[in-house]
């Protein structure tokens, strides 16, 4: 259905992210590859939004008989309209379908709870099945870029046999590889398709004091009705704590709490120390003209980003965005991060513990990945 032959695509400012790229899609296709490695300017090619979108220099000859429908990393670019509702009715309305197919795809997706509400009020892993929702609705074949790094491992598998069961063909960059069962494998490295090398990395530092730098007790807090009840823990200096549980349970909004970002119902949250912050989605935090500028040259080292040090940091991918942005929280005692290995491959994510533990610094994690939870020396599940 998608054939590639040497096809290489440089962005306007230079970035040559495809090099000479030889592929053919007729199956169910998973593309791995590590972070800024090509995965997402590939699917932007297979949807055509290369070239007809973004400028840039597309060479090479493509061929795509059935363009796909793409589901973005990031939601946020992709949701237009206030509600769910209205969301999945203009998809629908577009190829033809009704109200009907819109209930029925919710009611598939688990989301009927949600349909009347607003979009602003979701958590980023609703935000995520919302759009999925809508490339269901709109086309046999599906793209989706990193589909599973907001959801609940459970979510996501239930999820990935619907996508299975309902769409012609179906293509995923992701960097969970657990998912790639059952696919035909594509690994890009630095533009290129190449063989996988899995490397092993181990952690080795323990900083840990016994002086508590984190209390909440006895938290609550919602928003149009309770959502956090009886929230009860203490983290000492130097620990990694990992805040797990469904979507849509609270793990952000905690994270929002412990910050000062929202104030608690009832409760009481006691912290020590400077407080580093990253969210989801890593431009709400960047905002320097250069990497080195937005962090700092010797954070710049510490997380292995000379290459992109003089790069505007809205230049760089999704997942180059937001190591910039994790290491920008690095900065806090106390460091807060949601979500933080969406968008990243293994090796950085097995790296940020180790600088964690190097530095000692208390890390707070809210995340769906369960791999991380062997690293962390608190779990705290809502």
């Amino acid at each position: 259905m998608i054939y590639l032959k040497n096809v290489d695509y440089t962005y306007p400012n230079g970035v040559k992210a495809l090099k000479g790229v030889d592929l053919k899609i007729e199956e169910n296709t998973f593309i791995g590859g590590l972070t800024g490695s090509g995965k997402s300017t590939l699917l932007r090619v297979l949807n055509g939004l290369i070239p007809n979108f973004y400028d840039g220099k597309l060479d090479g000859n493509v061929e795509i008989v059935k363009k796909p429908y793409l589901v973005f990393q990031n939601a946020d670019e992709q949701i237009i309209f206030n509600t769910v509702f209205d969301e999945l009715a203009i998809h629908a309305c577009q190829v033809g379908k009704d109200l009907n197919d819109v209930r029925k795809i919710a009611k598939k997706l688990k989301i009927e709870h949600i349909l009347n509400r607003e979009i602003h009020r979701l958590s980023d892993g609703e935000k995520k099945l919302v759009t999925i929702a809508c490339a269901l609705l709109s086309s046999e074949v599906i793209a989706l870029d990193e589909p599973f790094a907001n959801l609940h491992p459970i979510i996501a598998k239930e999820i990935l046999k619907l996508i299975l069961k309902n769409a012609e063909l179906t293509i995923i960059s992701e960097h969970r590889l657990e998912f790639r069962n059952g696919f035909e494998f594509v690994w890009l490295e630095d533009g290129r398709v190449s063989s996988f090398n899995w490397q092993e990395l181990t952690v080795n530092f323990s900083n840990r004091s016994g002086d508590t730098v984190l209390k909440v007790e006895d938290l609550q807090f919602g928003y149009d009705k309770p959502l956090l009840k009886d929230v009860t823990f203490e983290i000492n200096k130097g620990e990694i704590c990992a805040i797990v549980g469904r979507n849509g349970c609270g793990k952000t909004t905690l994270l929002k709490l412990i910050a000062g970002i929202l104030k608690p119902w009832n409760g009481k949250i006691e912290i020590r120390g400077r407080i580093g912050l990253c969210l989801s989605t890593p431009n709400y935090h960047l905002f320097a003209d250069s990497v080195a500028e937005e962090i700092g040259i010797d954070i710049v080292k510490l997380f292995s980003l000379e290459r992109f040090a003089n790069r505007h940091p809205h230049s760089l991918s999704f997942g180059q965005a937001k190591r910039v942005a994790i290491a920008k929280a690095f900065k806090g005692d106390v460091v807060l991060l949601d979500e933080p290995t969406a968008g990243q491959d293994y090796l950085f994510k097995l790296r940020l513990i180790e600088v964690a533990k190097k530095l000692g610094k208390t890390l707070i994690i809210a995340t769906h990945d369960y791999e991380l939870l062997e690293w962390c020396d608190v779990v705290v599940e809502l």
